[in-house]
């Protein structure tokens, strides 16, 4: 998953591993993104927000894989051998939310990361839900323990774990371990020198709460897709995580045709450039050239397409335009009014298009689009 084994098949010198998908879920800013550092052991392409729009706006905006290796612990089986514990690092934000429940979907073991100074947040919670539908177990992480005066700090640590366990009463996860951590004492801005707080405890707690996945090797072959990313002179990669069935060095993987359009949705394309933050734009209402009123849903890959999704539902008519091949294509127009191709069309008709106009005000807390 994310260019980390599942399990690596002991051979004669080969130590037997396991791995165990551990989400990183939480409210935004909790401190998400500086546990996976803390713990991990290795980073992989889309570890620790490398993005740089994550970078640009400070928040994680996909989903980041890292991994940390233990030693086997006795209740996982006999013998030397490895864990890995790969770590799903999900937004926090919550215009991110369905990237967090796709996320979710891979999850064996949940980590609910929660700022000790503040306790349940919005986010938190519709965390908490995820969580309840999507795994087995979970571990509360009492985060930014730093930021608690040093006289009253286990005072304070005992009186937020009290809260939480007032809180997961009702829940599968109630009796769930919590720790208590500072990822990064002193705040982002702290030397890489400064030592974490409590990850030797967290990382103990962990090997406890992890087991053994239960996986169908004989089923389809069945790939959830967590990353897709460019190397310079090799072209794309896509890494993800198998749900069922097998594959094997040399195997050929058909990837089926995706559907990206259906009665209730469409893709845009030009109207964005690649690095333009498509999130900022999301919930702004747009007009389609044949009539259709559509909302901006969100982005759709890394090339700068978006996702439009039509409430009322496409025209018959406009459903033959976006759907017969074409060689031409249209390019955007210039302005407050940007129009674009939004399909495939027939080479005798007009192109479909997208009408947006927005205006930002002076002040907003939010950084988003806003429209008149």
């Amino acid at each position: 998953m994310a260019g980390f084994a599942a399990v690596a098949a002991p051979g004669p010198s080969t130590p037997r591993r396991l791995n165990v998908n551990v989400g990183v879920l939480g409210h935004i800013d909790s401190g998400k993104t500086a546990l996976a550092r803390a713990l991990s052991t290795t980073g992989s392409t889309a570890a620790f927000d490398r993005a740089p729009q994550s970078r640009a706006r400070g928040i994680t905006l996909d989903l980041g894989f890292s991994c940390l290796r233990i030693p086997l612990p006795p209740h996982l089986g006999p013998g030397p051998g490895e864990l890995q514990l790969t770590l799903v690092d999900c937004p926090g934000h919550a215009s991110l939310i369905r990237t967090i429940i796709g996320g979710a979907q891979i999850i064996d073991l949940m980590m609910l990361v929660i700022d000790v100074t503040k306790g349940m947040q919005t986010q938190s919670a519709e965390c908490l839900v995820i969580g309840q539908i999507a795994c087995q177990k979970m571990v509360v992480v009492l985060n930014k323990i730093d930021l608690l005066p040093e006289g009253k700090r286990q005072a304070a640590i005992e009186k937020m774990t009290k809260k939480m366990q007032k809180t997961l009463e009702n829940t599968k996860f109630q009796g769930c371990p919590i720790a208590a951590v500072a990822a990064k004492p002193g705040g982002p801005e702290a030397p890489e020198t400064v030592n974490p707080l409590g990850v030797s405890e967290l990382i103990e707690v962990l090997k406890s709460q992890a087991y053994l996945p239960t996986r169908d090797p004989m089923g389809p072959f069945l790939m959830a897709i967590d990353h897709c990313f460019s190397i310079k002179g090799q072209g794309t990669v896509m890494t993800g995580t198998v749900l069922s069935g097998s594959v094997s060095l040399g195997d050929n993987v058909e990837i089926p045709a995706l559907k990206v359009l259906d009665d209730y949705s469409v893709i845009g394309r030009s109207l964005f450039k690649k690095e333009t933050n498509i999130q900022i734009f999301m919930g702004l209402k747009v007009k389609l050239s044949t009539g259709e009123d559509g909302v901006i849903e969100g982005g759709f890959g890394q090339s700068g397409k978006f996702k439009i999704q039509i409430p009322n539902g496409l025209k018959p008519d406009t459903k033959v335009f976006l759907t017969v091949p074409s060689k031409k294509k249209s390019k955007a127009g210039k302005g407050d009014t940007a129009k674009e191709d939004e399909s495939s069309k027939v080479d005798s008709a007009q192109p479909v298009t997208v009408s947006l106009l927005f205006k930002r005000y002076v002040f907003d807390t939010q950084k988003k689009m806003i429209q008149s």
